[in-house]
């Protein structure tokens, strides 16, 4: 059921805010499937959070599904607002997107989050708090333990959620998933996956600052973000991704897009340890370049019951020859996708290409006509579970949950290299390091930014 003890979230208005104390303190329990079985009359009506970038993107996209409407967007820039302002003249702005829950969250169903990774989870757990559904960008957090939280609060709620990995939805992906779940290519044996994005700095953070330009509100976009000064081009509007703390790096960004075909159709839930191969941080506040990093999982049925290994690749770090030779070369494989190697032979998964699959027959690899499985949308399939019930999105948080704290174990591992970390998914811990269970959480979030649940 919605959750009832609104105390703390009245306080945390009272004081991260001069928005009224009422936004997280007089609930509205948005219709849910599973609660009361009964769709919305009206259109479906959402909030945005963020209004350029993939935001503008997840708007332009749900708009085109029938019968939703954009109530409200909240943006801290103004700049970004341009599209927005001219596309849905009616829609109501906000600058603070806890006074836009505030004034709004009793007109709304849904709302779609997509801010830089570090305020992914606090907006979320806060609209599934007064009772929303909530659709939300990859990663679906900024860390394990927010990603393992928001996972909880979907179930509990009854809400219906969705990750954006957008792929998860099209043939590109469902169909690997099922060739996978009916062993095309006998037992897998071990997995690489591979992305020429460097979303890191090999050079440390300039020190000092520089004036904040005056459509921003820093504050705000620092939200839960530890408070530091503003550095041009090294945080807002991309470069995020690069500092820790804000953004994953390149392994966050695109690993819950590459891990979720192999990930799903192996039938995972969480690796054994992990280990980072590539380079490490050079400094606190960057992510690196160039990673590798290497998970070991428990053997299934479709491993012969044996463990095997899935190792990620970005920047200048490549799949090593005697994988790629097993397939034909690498100019078989686009530099962004998957080899799966199995006993009989092996799947390849381009990224938003068609998969194509193949045996070892006399040493040579052969592919074989694929059945495909059909496209869905992505945003209709998270509209409809509201509107219908039934099945739920194919990234609902009770899916993407656990691929996304795989793909966030990788980039704690990233900032300890070197270190083989065992992993323990019912603690949330690391038995043999401290300092990664440590990052588990992370650092706190900012006083007076405090949200009940994270």
């Amino acid at each position: 059921m919605p959750p009832t003890n609104h105390l703390t979230r009245r306080r945390f208005l009272a004081q991260a805010s001069t928005a009224s104390a009422s936004v997280l303190a007089t609930p509205h329990f948005g219709w849910s499937s599973t609660a009361s079985g009964n769709a919305p009359s009206h259109d479906l009506r959402i909030a945005a959070f963020g209004a350029g970038g993939r935001a503008w993107g997840n708007i332009s996209s749900m708009s085109d599904v029938q019968d939703v409407t954009l109530d409200a967007v909240a943006e801290v820039d103004s700049e970004r607002l341009d599209k927005v302002s001219k596309t849905f003249p009616k829609t109501t702005i906000y600058s603070d997107w806890r006074q836009l829950l505030d004034k709004e969250a009793k007109n709304l169903d849904a709302v779609l989050v997509a801010t830089p990774d570090h305020m992914h989870a606090p907006i979320s757990m806060a609209a599934m708090q007064l009772g929303l559904h909530v659709y939300c960008e990859k990663p679906l957090t900024r860390t394990v333990h927010e990603a393992r939280a928001l996972r909880n609060a979907a179930a509990e709620y009854q809400l219906v959620s969705q990750m954006g990995n957008q792929l998860a939805s099209n043939s590109a992906n469902r169909t690997p998933i099922r060739l996978l779940q009916e062993r095309c290519i006998g037992d897998v044996v071990s997995v690489h996956s591979t992305n020429p994005k460097t979303w890191g700095r090999m050079t440390p953070l300039p020190k000092g600052s520089d004036p904040v330009p005056k459509p921003l509100d820093w504050d705000l976009w620092l939200g839960v973000g530890k408070k530091r000064p503003f550095v041009k081009n090294e945080f807002h509007p991309s470069h995020w991704r690069k500092r820790i703390g804000f953004g994953t790096g390149t392994l966050g960004d695109m690993g819950c897009h590459l891990f979720h075909p192999w990930f799903h159709g192996l039938g995972l839930t969480a690796p054994t340890q992990v280990i980072s191969l590539g380079e490490g941080p050079v400094d606190r506040d960057s992510w690196p370049t160039n990673c590798k990093v290497q998970y070991t999982f428990a053997g299934n049925d479709i491993t012969g019951k044996k463990p095997f290994t899935a190792t990620w690749y970005d920047g200048s770090q490549t799949i090593p020859p005697d994988v790629t030779d097993a397939v034909g070369g690498r100019s078989k494989l686009p530099s962004s996708g998957t080899i799966v190697l199995g006993t009989e032979g092996a799947l390849l998964i381009p990224h938003g290409g068609a998969a194509r699959y193949g045996l070892f027959r006399d040493g040579i690899f052969s592919t074989d006509p694929i059945e495909r499985d059909p496209d869905l949308n992505h945003y209709g399939v998270f509209a409809r579970a509201i509107r219908e019930g039934g099945d739920p999105p194919l990234s609902n948080f009770e899916r993407s949950g656990p691929l996304t704290e795989t793909v966030l174990l990788g980039t704690i591992a990233i900032r300890l290299p070197g270190q083989t970390l065992a992993w323990d998914p019912t603690t949330l811990s690391f038995p043999n390091s401290k300092a990664a269970t440590d990052l588990v959480k992370d650092h706190p979030y900012r006083k007076g930014w405090q949200i009940q649940g994270l």
